[in-house]
């Protein structure tokens, strides 16, 4: 659903400027596919109240997006010459960010979903210096250990992306990840945190994730989100919603039913973790 999005955003149904994500559609499983052809035929020959209203849907996914990407960016602008990316799913930075070049990208994601994604990449080549996917299974398998035999490099810092992750997670899972990603995070490393807020879903969203057996136990307030990151060495630089996401990149503003739920935090490594 969320490659859906960005497809769908990617081909013009966004109100974000410019907004580019080509990967999206090269990723989505067939019958996505074919509900993305038959969705945009649609669309183009809906009134524009109605493309908007679908606008507004996609920029979600759009906004959320871009701001990561721009945080991405910066960091590599600061000399970071390693990516994470935890839960990566179908995410597609790294074959499209040119920036990467001189960077290693290192997915994590669940065995059966990089296999699945790797089958649907056709003439994707990545972006970045290298790619390494990373399989882990969370219920069995330690993602320090995985991280350590693929290559990542402590003592060097790291960007990490947790990208609509953690609103499926308890605390002690978030904890428990959160804990690894810190011991492998020198000064000069930072995490940028998707999460969304204990807020009414909409219905649409709530039949979609009890069909998909996804709950989001682990919707959370910013300071109980902040109180999770700091407990585990970080320093918080940023903690933003979708309402000052949309104004920042260009977008129109949010419906309320969805302006509270989406933020994006970053934070920063401390001092204190150097030599671990």
């Amino acid at each position: 659903m969320v490659a859906f999005m960005r497809a769908l955003a990617d081909g013009g149904i966004t109100t974000v400027p410019d907004f580019r994500d080509p990967t999206a559609r090269h990723l989505l499983a067939r019958p996505w596919s074919t509900f993305l052809r038959l969705s945009e035929r649609r669309l183009q020959r809906a009134s524009p109240q109605a493309r908007q209203a679908a606008a507004l849907w996609a920029d979600v996914l759009a906004v959320r997006t871009v701001a990561i990407d721009s945080y991405l960016r910066e960091a590599l602008a600061r000399g970071i010459r390693q990516v994470v990316i935890l839960g990566a799913g179908l995410d597609g930075r790294a074959y499209r960010v040119r920036e990467l070049a001189e960077a290693d990208v290192f997915e994590v994601d669940h065995p059966a979903t990089q296999s699945f994604k790797r089958s649907r990449l056709g003439s994707l080549t990545p972006a970045s210096k290298q790619l390494h996917f990373v399989a882990v299974d969370f219920e069995r398998d330690s993602l320090d250990a995985a991280l350590e035999r693929a290559g990542h490099r402590t003592r060097e810092p790291t960007f990490f992306i947790w990208e609509g992750v953690v609103m499926y997670l308890s605390d002690e899972a978030a904890r428990s990840t959160l804990r690894v990603v810190s011991a492998r995070s020198p000064p000069g490393s930072s995490i940028v945190i998707n999460y969304s807020t204990p807020n009414p879903r909409p219905r649409g969203l709530s039949i979609l994730l009890r069909l998909w057996s996804e709950p989001q136990i682990g919707e959370r307030t910013p300071s109980a989100m902040q109180a999770l990151v700091k407990e585990a060495g970080f320093d918080i630089a940023e903690d933003v919603g979708m309402p000052e996401c949309s104004q920042r990149f260009g977008a129109q503003p949010p419906p309320p039913r969805l302006s509270q739920r989406f933020r994006l935090l970053l934070a920063t490594a401390r001092d204190s973790l150097a030599g671990q």
